[in-house]
């Protein structure tokens, strides 16, 4: 298990070591948060640090037990840790059977579960410690099996679980954790990450604004090659390429795609084109309102004459555009409304015409 300080959090997790240390720590956090801001890696980095023969403190990285928690690949090696990661594991669901012991078809039970790590015996002297990443991801059954070990905790041992979406739990779940609300880092510490992925400084600059500070966020829309898209839609919006040929471009445009066929992977480029055009158009509404364009995540490319845009057509058009998102989660065909959708982003406010040789 790969163990790193996030950028940006290490308050929270000093807050929590030090709890820890005069016995105050709660037996469930649930850590909430946008999306990609490293609430995970805090998770595995604030573990780490419970688990060091130094701690409850930063892990120092050279001791058994944090030797023990790196190795191991994503579980790690370490017998008083338990990690369920379903991002890891490629699953899209938590189910039942990573939560309470269940058996299979052939009787064999799956021994990989909470349940039966809770009912071992505690390898070291320090805590026994949980990870659920996106625990949003559980079904009803797993979050039930789960509440039966919130609600009958286990001396020692702290479940600590992190979301982007906390109402995707039971309300009961949620009652029985300590909520910490992680926010995002900001565009210039997120910079500094995405740099450190290897992200040229203009890239790295651009999509840490676009992101609003979320490192994920901002990484995950770079393999999806957001900035190409987000040139192709601004062409559009101001008339420099006619729609159709927009349209053509944005199949061409290299980009990573989720989805286990062709037609489910244009649905994913539909959606997340049909999204960045929502995000220009609220930018454009937001800055013709006067709001300083250096506060805007699109303010970069939000051009001064477009703030004449009439508001009535923006919203017209927003609402067109929701309506492409919709037909495409009805798996209407991705292309034909994605041209609807162009089409609705050119004729927005009082957009030219593009000349002859802007559309070649």
């Amino acid at each position: 298990m790969e163990i790193f300080e996030p950028l940006g959090h290490r308050p929270m997790a000093e807050r929590l070591w030090k709890a820890a240390a005069e016995g105050r720590l709660p037996h469930a956090i649930l850590v909430e948060g946008p999306e990609g801001i490293g609430k995970f890696a805090t998770l595995k980095w604030l573990a780490a640090g419970l688990l060091c023969a130094a701690g409850p403190a930063a892990p120092c990285g050279v001791c058994g037990p944090c030797k023990r928690v790196q190795s191991g690949g994503a579980q790690g090696n370490h017998g008083d840790l338990f990690t369920i990661d379903p991002v890891a594991e490629g699953e899209e669901h938590i189910k039942v059977g990573r939560i309470a012991t269940r058996s299979d078809a052939s009787g064999a039970e799956n021994s990989a579960c909470l349940e039966n790590f809770l009912d071992l015996t505690r390898v070291e002297a320090g805590p026994r410690v949980v990870l659920i990443r996106e625990c949003q991801r559980m079904n009803t059954a797993a979050q039930n099996a789960l509440l039966k070990t919130l609600e009958e905790p286990r001396p020692g041992t702290l479940i600590l679980m992190e979301t982007h979406r906390a109402m995707g739990l039971l309300s009961t779940i949620r009652s029985r954790c300590i909520s910490v609300r992680l926010d995002p880092l900001g565009p210039e510490p997120c910079a500094q990450v995405l740099a450190q992925a290897g992200l040229g400084l203009e890239q790295a600059t651009s999509l840490a604004r676009m992101a609003e500070g979320s490192p994920g966020r901002a990484l995950a829309w770079h393999r999806r090659g957001a900035l190409g898209f987000r040139r192709a839609l601004v062409e559009c919006l101001h008339g420099e390429v006619s729609p159709l040929l927009v349209a053509q471009s944005l199949w061409e445009l290299e980009g990573e795609f989720t989805g286990g066929t062709p037609t489910a992977q244009a649905r994913s480029r539909a959606r997340f084109v049909i999204e960045l055009a929502l995000a220009l158009l609220q930018d454009q509404s937001r800055a013709a309102q006067g709001l300083p364009l250096e506060r805007l995540p699109h303010g970069d490319v939000v051009r001064l004459d477009l703030r004449r845009f009439d508001a009535l057509s923006c919203a017209k058009a927003r609402e067109g555009l929701l309506v492409c998102r919709a037909d495409v989660e009805r798996n209407l065909t991705p292309d034909a409304v994605l041209e609807r959708a162009l089409l609705l982003l050119a004729q927005c406010g009082h957009a030219q015409s593009p000349s002859p040789a802007a559309s070649r």
